[in-house]
């Protein structure tokens, strides 16, 4: 099964030792720019690329519960798990891989955290956050990213304990967001220790 991997870590996924020291910061950046937006604006339309069990969209709806979300997620279980921990009249999870979705909404801010790397057409995911895009949108894609030796080892153990990934240098995806019409505001380097690999955050506007 293509996504068996990922459908084998949704009950344990939420106590992986890499909350710790990736996700969970991971998190923490994407909610100093996420919320200011929220607060200025709670009408915001969210969606999630790749969103898991939803840790995301729980942490930000434990101050917005009334958010506009669609997460989608190609692993069933992982979906399962979401919509067991987060409820919300306008938060929606769908089960899909990101190459098979296809929607006419529009979005404000779009979000793709750590599942960027396994995506099997990263140019055409970017042209497609794009097009889900309402003018000025944010979109914010974080990943461990390949910049170095060290970078390139510790990524392929990553890549060895959950399923095929291409990990990008920094260069390479200011490239693919140039094609893809995204506009890059800032990049910000997450490493919260030494034998972590650089993890970059994209903060994109269209």
């Amino acid at each position: 099964m293509k996504y068996q991997k990922w459908e084998n870590l949704a009950h344990k996924y939420n106590r992986l030792w890499v909350q710790k020291y990736s996700l969970g910061p991971t998190r923490r950046e994407v909610l100093k720019i996420i919320l200011p937006k929220l607060q200025a604006d709670a009408s915001l339309k969210l969606f999630e690329a790749g969103c898991g069990t939803g840790q995301l969209i729980r942490e930000i709806s434990e101050q917005y519960p009334q958010i506009d979300y669609l997460g989608i997620d190609a692993a069933h279980n992982m979906i399962d798990a979401a919509k067991k921990s987060v409820t919300g009249q306008n938060i929606r999870f769908q089960a899909c891989p990101i190459e098979d979705f296809k929607s006419t909404e529009k979005y404000d801010i779009i979000l793709c955290t750590h599942a960027f790397p396994y995506f099997p057409d990263k140019e055409e995911t970017l042209c497609k956050f794009a097009d889900l895009c309402n003018p000025g949108a944010t979109v914010i894609i974080v990943n461990s990213s390949t910049n170095s030796l060290k970078d390139l080892l510790i990524n392929f153990f990553l890549k060895a304990t959950t399923s095929k990934a291409r990990y990008l240098s920094v260069k390479e995806m200011k490239v693919l967001f140039q094609k893809a019409g995204l506009n890059l505001k800032e990049v910000k380097v997450i490493r919260e220790k030494f034998y972590m690999p650089t993890i970059a955050l994209f903060h994109l506007e269209k």
